[in-house]
């Protein structure tokens, strides 16, 4: 592997349920387990007669009462995008079926263009790559039509081409800032406002990012305000917000009471700026902001208070406290979908919502002594690592020479189906995809919010049956508790990763996850699981996808290593995909359906 990404550089790791940080940039890792002596300890939902697909309308909503949803929450309106969501979803639950539409309504779409126009950022300053993607998102509010390069070009531009809209590069201006000021020479027309922000007050930047999403406007700096109103003597109207508030919890007070009632409830955002999620947040208009969730706690729960947010509603971004944000989001019934640096988010909702399919796992007969295991990419809940490593990890060669799943997000069903149309489109006997954690969203099951934790668990339910994907890995999740008993039965999955094993009637199996942070660790966790000459033994190990994010890493690495272990100890393991796995798992153990 020769590419490379920002996501390669080390952040807030997490490992055993502590954080280390060794930089700014942050990044979630499975628990790397080391006790070498513990014991190892979905099909698709099922299809419901014909007769039951043809209910009406009038029969589903006589039975809706017996849903477990507040209706305070959701009011039920088909004439809304969350109702029609719901419809949907409760569709599923009340039926007993993935409905066509299972995929849709929880992130907020865009208009689709025809056309779509390219401009390169990548040398921009950091000012100017803020204002510029608040203008993407200002435009692709109309029609999804601007498309902006700020890294790995190559990248970009494959991404772009595979979702087959025609598109134009824009011819480059010369000098500072090029990449700015060629694509405002181009939609200045579009811009009634720019909002002046000072970035040593970042609230002020947080504040004119939600006003400009809202008065067709863009936030800009002092000094990249005076750049383009003279060079293209533009000479609309001017706020200033520098000096507005003398604090930022004032600030975030005046942004709850005077453009929070403008704001989308279906996502929030937390998130350092300037990251290329702005578009995203821009031409969503949701509500972003940059708040300590320790010192600030709670100014984050006044937010998250806010009445029309709750299950479905995402925290896009990535808090400064990483995953432990989930601590605070989760008892508003808020879920994670981590993506700070994901880019261009306004265009790749405008395509159509879809569901997928894979088939069911297979059989094989387990044999005592031998140790059955499945590999996966870690990450795949974080729709910026679905975009940016893990799709470079698919073009390695090495690919197709071992087994290996690949987490990747629910979300991608609404917020980027030509992405997870390009991952299904390459898929091999020895690929399967899957969710992470925790599902549609990253939660802590044990924080979510109690009486609003069914309902979360048949949104994932519905979304992970949609995505195709049969296996997921649960977080947190304290066992035994109603939280895990409810989560375990509603899922529908063949089976789950996480920290140790359970074979329980009536619920799919779960087997222990060892995670590795590189080549080495990966050996070592491979030495670490014993075989056991009186039963096969069931476990998974999770590769950390930032940690093979490197030259000559990716499937390459993991093939290495596989290699290494069969010539010092061959035949002792067995590699399959986890629904092979899982459908072995059930049948060695004579296991019920799932429910």
């Amino acid at each position: 592997m020769h590419r490379q990404t920002d996501l390669e550089t080390t952040r807030i790791i997490r490992r055993a349920g502590q954080r280390r940080d060794f930089s700014p940039r942050k990044l979630r890792r499975e628990p790397l387990h080391t006790d070498a002596g513990k014991i190892h300890r979905r099909h698709r939902v099922a299809q419901m007669h014909r007769a039951k697909r043809r209910l009406t309308l009038k029969i589903f909503k006589r039975r809706l009462h017996c849903v477990n949803l507040e209706e305070k929450q959701f009011p039920f309106n088909c004439s809304t995008p969350k109702s029609k969501f719901l419809l949907v979803l409760l569709l599923g639950i009340v039926f007993g079926v993935q409905s066509a539409l299972a995929a849709s309504g929880m992130f907020p779409k865009m208009p689709a263009a025809t056309n779509v126009y390219v401009v390169d950022c990548q040398k921009d300053s950091e000012n100017a790559r803020m204002t510029a993607w608040a203008l993407q998102g200002l435009v692709n509010q109309s029609f999804a039509e601007a498309y902006i390069i700020e890294k790995e070009k190559p990248r970009h531009l494959e991404q772009l081409k595979y979702s087959g809209k025609p598109f134009e590069l824009l011819e480059p201006l010369t000098g500072k800032n090029a990449g700015l000021r060629t694509f405002f020479k181009k939609y200045q027309d579009r811009v009634k406002k720019m909002i002046v922000y000072d970035p040593k007050k970042d609230w002020t930047g947080y504040l004119a990012l939600m006003a400009a999403a809202q008065r067709g406007g863009i936030p800009v700096t002092e000094s990249v305000q005076n750049d383009l109103t003279s060079e293209f003597n533009w000479q609309g109207d001017v706020a200033d917000f520098r000096s507005k508030w003398t604090n930022k919890i004032a600030a975030y007070d005046w942004a709850l009471s005077s453009l929070m009632p403008g704001c989308n409830k279906r996502v929030v955002f937390a998130l350092g700026i300037p990251l290329s999620l702005i578009d995203y947040v821009v031409a969503s208009k949701g509500f972003v902001f940059g708040l300590d969730f320790n010192a600030d706690r709670a100014e984050v729960e006044k937010i998250f208070r806010t009445q029309g947010y709750g299950v479905g509603t995402s925290l896009m971004g990535y808090a400064n406290t990483g995953d432990e944000a989930n601590a605070i989001a989760n008892r508003y019934a808020i879920g994670y979908v981590v993506s700070d640096l994901y880019a261009n988010g306004s265009f790749w909702s405008s395509f159509p919502n879809k569901t997928y399919y894979q088939p069911p796992g297979r059989t094989i007969v387990a044999q005592p002594g031998k140790i059955y295991a499945s590999i996966m990419w870690s990450d795949g809940d974080n729709i910026c690592f679905d975009q940016n490593p893990i799709w470079n990890f698919w073009h390695d060669p090495a690919r197709t020479k071992v087994p290996v799943a690949t987490q990747l997000s629910p979300t991608l069903q609404e917020l980027n189906t030509p992405l997870l149309d390009w991952y299904y489109s390459r898929m091999t006997d020895k690929d399967e995809l899957v969710a992470g954690p925790t599902g549609v969203q990253f939660i802590f099951i044990r924080d979510f919010k109690e009486d609003l934790f069914p309902a979360w668990c048949r949104l994932n339910r519905a979304w992970c049956a949609g995505a195709g994907f049969h296996a997921a890995r649960i977080w947190l999740a304290p066992r035994p508790s109603v939280k895990y008993t409810t989560y375990m039965k509603t899922c529908g999955l063949a089976g789950l990763f996480g920290e140790g094993w359970s074979i329980d009637a009536g619920l799919p199996p779960k087997i222990e996850t060892y995670g590795a942070g590189n080549e080495e660790q990966l050996f070592q966790q491979f030495l670490s699981v014993s075989p056991n000459a009186n039963a096969p033994v069931f476990c998974n190990f999770t590769c950390i996808a930032a940690g093979f994010d490197k030259r000559f890493g990716g499937y390459s690495a993991i093939k290495r290593q596989v290699d290494r272990l069969e010539a010092a100890y061959r035949g002792r393991y067995v590699f399959l995909l986890p629904k092979d796995q899982f459908a072995t798992i059930r049948n060695y153990y004579r296991l019920p359906p799932n429910p």
